[in-house]
């Protein structure tokens, strides 16, 4: 049986690693790095983005790594990622949610604007088994309009 301080500092490692991830997956999602993002990723994943996008090519949940590595390559394809500042992170053991402003441009129009998001990210065993979004879509449609 582990004492409660051995158990505290599991936790904290558990923390630790799952802060370090999510670190590092800001900094790929801006270098706009799919293939070191998958490597954090789960073979069962499960990713949505939830609220009206009208521009994506798929609705609903998106599960399996090779499924959901097209949907990132589709949104990757029409929005350059130019980095994130982090508002808040909040880890609950395996359960992180970030809330996130990202600095996007349009592949298209070339316009750029500041988006903000929701993201909502479960781990298991160190990598991402849930994935769901939420973004300010009224921004993004804006940065559609020719």
């Amino acid at each position: 049986m582990r004492s409660k301080d051995t158990l505290n500092a599991l936790a904290e490692v558990d923390r630790q690693l799952i802060e370090t991830r999510m670190q590092r997956l800001l900094e790929l999602r801006a270098e706009n790095n799919l293939r070191a993002m998958l490597e954090y990723v789960a073979e069962d994943i499960v990713f949505e983005v939830i609220g009206d996008w009208m521009a994506l090519p798929f609705s609903g949940p998106v599960k399996g790594k090779a499924n959901v590595a097209k949907a990132m390559m589709s949104l990757m394809t029409q929005y350059e990622n130019l980095g994130s500042t982090v508002h808040s992170l909040s880890i609950d053991g395996e359960n992180v949610a970030l809330r996130r402003t990202a600095r996007v441009r349009h592949r298209g129009t070339n316009r750029v604007a500041d988006v903000a998001f929701a993201d909502f990210i479960r781990f298991r065993d160190g990598l991402v088994i849930g994935f769901s979004e939420v973004a300010d879509t009224v921004t993004l449609a804006e940065l559609d309009e020719i």
